[in-house]
């Protein structure tokens, strides 16, 4: 059952680490390939506005400077070839103020220059002499590129710049990638929750099956083993209690009673054992003092507890109601706990041990519990539900059957067991149990 579990869980976490990192690759590939695109770009239109600066004479500038209609008529018709030669969307010369000196745009009423803001910072690396390419910028929907180059004057001194524009539609195209990259990502989170929504479904209800089909089995071989053993404890049992009727005849000693007493006990408690074994119900309800039968069982074991040097308190409820339930099924229940108590209490780190059993009423008279708390070692919390399991011990000796039992008279009786800690570190064994009216 666990190698299952990890093995769904280790797949749920190979398919989680695979689409991660076919996202980080398709997310790493879209960067590089932007950036070596835009790269490209840059290092082309720096080339451009390089190379139509040269061909701009210092006369050139300085005519445009004074609005020379000459140098503008010749300088606007080179404009408009470069534009056409290199696929670019504009070729301008501005002044150092950003403002248009001549430019291949039809529209150029603008005051100042329409990028000036954006790429101020590259603008000015060109007013200071040095050839750059701005950013990429996104005008209404139209991915664009801009390079500037300086222009000199008739007194060597830079006077204007020269700009280069391009479109750059592939990275509208890039857009549409990094786009569907989003739709890819949030379909892989997608995949990877229902993943792991199934998995949890899908592994509950497995393992539930397991636990159903191993208790099954657990209960199977269990009930032959008792319905075998309790067979055998009968024979015998028969005889000491023949016996032990003999010797009340014969003698009349009281001890002959108690021997009797308790084979009759015994008997039932066989009995019961043979009636799981056949799947029969375990609890045969009557009037139980629950008190009274916890007094009656303590008195019986006491000496044990003395002889082991275990410190036993007993806190009984004197307004606790008389309920409906099974005395015989009860007396195994709280005999179990107090054993289990017991052994634990002795293998602690302290000096003496001890030992507490509470009963009392449950809130609103609903029922009653029984709790019974021990020093000494204690009990991981992943072992805890476990220990409710057939054949399942902590102990070097112990069958593991004792504290199932306990749990399946409990839940016959429609109550419930479970295991806590208190504010002293003791280890509690909290039974609760309606009033089965």
């Amino acid at each position: 059952m666990v190698a299952r579990r990890k093995a769904a869980l280790a797949a749920v976490i190979f398919t989680t680490l695979v689409l991660g990192a076919v996202n980080v690759g398709w997310w790493w590939y879209y960067s590089t390939i932007t950036v070596y695109l835009e790269k490209q770009l840059s290092h082309r239109l720096t080339a451009t506005a390089a190379a139509a600066a040269l061909h701009i004479t210092p006369e050139t500038v300085d005519g445009l400077l004074i609005d020379n209609l000459d140098r503008y008529a010749e300088t606007h018709l080179y404009l408009d070839s470069l534009t056409v030669l290199d696929s670019l969307s504009e070729t301008s010369i501005i002044d150092l103020d950003f403002a248009y000196l001549v430019s291949s745009r039809e529209d150029t009423s603008l005051e100042g220059y329409l990028l000036s803001r954006p790429n101020f910072d590259d603008l000015q690396k060109a007013a200071s002499g040095t050839a750059s390419a701005s950013a990429l910028y996104d005008i209404d929907g139209t991915y664009l590129k801009s390079a500037y180059a300086p222009l000199y004057g008739g007194d060597g001194v830079i006077e204007a710049i020269m700009v280069v524009e391009a479109g750059a539609g592939y990275f509208e195209l890039l857009d549409t990638m990094r786009r569907n990259l989003y739709l890819l990502a949030g379909g892989s989170a997608a995949t990877v929750i229902f993943l792991l929504f199934f998995y949890i479904v899908y592994n509950r209800r497995m393992a539930s099956a397991e636990e159903q089909i191993f208790r099954n089995g657990s209960q199977a071989a269990l009930g032959r083993m008792v319905a075998v053993v309790s067979h055998e404890i009968k024979n015998p049992m028969m005889i000491i209690r023949a016996a032990g009727e003999r010797i009340e005849k014969k003698y009349e000693d009281p001890e002959s009673s108690f021997i009797i007493e308790e084979i009759s006990r015994l008997d039932k408690i066989v009995s019961g054992y043979l009636s799981f074994a056949r799947g029969d119900s375990l609890v045969n309800p009557e009037k139980v003092d629950l008190g009274q039968l916890a007094r009656k069982i303590t008195t019986d074991f006491s000496p044990q507890f003395t002889r082991e040097e275990i410190a036993l308190h007993i806190e009984i409820e004197d307004s606790a109601p008389v309920i409906m339930a099974d005395p015989v099924g009860m007396r195994q229940v709280i005999i179990n706990l107090l054993l289990n108590a017991l052994q634990a209490a002795g293998e602690g780190e302290t000096e003496k041990g001890k030992v507490v059993m509470e009963i009392g009423s449950l809130a609103g008279s609903s029922g009653m519990f029984i709790r019974v708390a021990n020093s000494g070692r204690t009990i991981k919390p992943s072992q805890r539900e476990k220990l409710f399991e057939p054949f399942f011990t902590t102990k070097v000796q112990g069958s593991g059957l004792g504290l199932y039992l306990c749990r399946r008279i409990v839940e016959a009786h429609g109550g419930t067991i479970r295991i806590t800690d208190n504010l002293e570190k003791m280890t509690v064994f909290e039974v609760t149990l309606p009033n089965g009216d």
